[in-house]
């Protein structure tokens, strides 16, 4: 950031304010570290995981650590100090926490890198729900249903009584009509 001290002031209290608000608004956060220990994710890379992260409403927001830990700080979320060590990016996902968490460790699957065989970016923590989850965790969440699945699971088992129930009252009329049909025949 270049400018007065006033200027720069101005620009990180921006900053604060927008990531307050995208915090607020969130139902998952997960920090990342896009760069890694050599080469990290290109722009070219940021902008197709962004592009696939903007399909389940959901972004990934680069920013400095101070300010995302100050925010964090803010909201009662704490023990994040060791993840805002290096360089961090931030998945924040406003809709479906667990589609934006497939989303993000797939793309990571698909950009392994020499430095890290588990992928780019590399995932450090998140927090979902007043809870720390570590990449373990994460990758924990990125095998569950998502709210759609879910819903339609649902939905079946919820269906299938019905189903049967319909099978059953249905059954006496089908059966006296089998019965007429083979009278007739006789």
């Amino acid at each position: 950031m270049k400018g007065t001290h006033k200027e720069l002031m101005a620009k990180k209290g921006a900053i604060l304010e927008e990531l307050r608000e995208k915090f607020e608004k969130s139902s998952i956060l997960i920090l990342t570290d896009y760069r890694g220990a050599k080469a990290g994710l290109t722009v070219k890379e940021i902008t197709a995981l962004r592009r696939k992260l903007r399909d389940v409403d959901a972004e990934y927001k680069i920013a400095k650590n101070t300010l995302i830990g100050k925010v964090l700080k803010e909201r009662g979320i704490e023990g994040f100090e060791a993840e805002l060590e290096h360089p961090t990016a931030i998945l924040i996902a406003y809709g479906d926490p667990i589609a934006a968490t497939k989303v993000l460790v797939d793309f990571a699957k698909t950009n392994k890198s020499n430095i890290n065989p588990d992928g780019m970016p590399i995932l450090k923590a998140a927090t979902f729900e007043g809870e720390k989850y570590d990449v373990k965790g994460i990758k924990h969440l990125s095998t569950l249903p998502s709210r759609p699945e879910v819903l339609a699971q649902l939905l079946s088992l919820m269906n299938t009584p019905a189903q049967k129930v319909m099978g059953i009252l249905q059954a006496p009329g089908r059966d006296f009509v089998n019965i007429m049909d083979q009278y007739s025949k006789k």
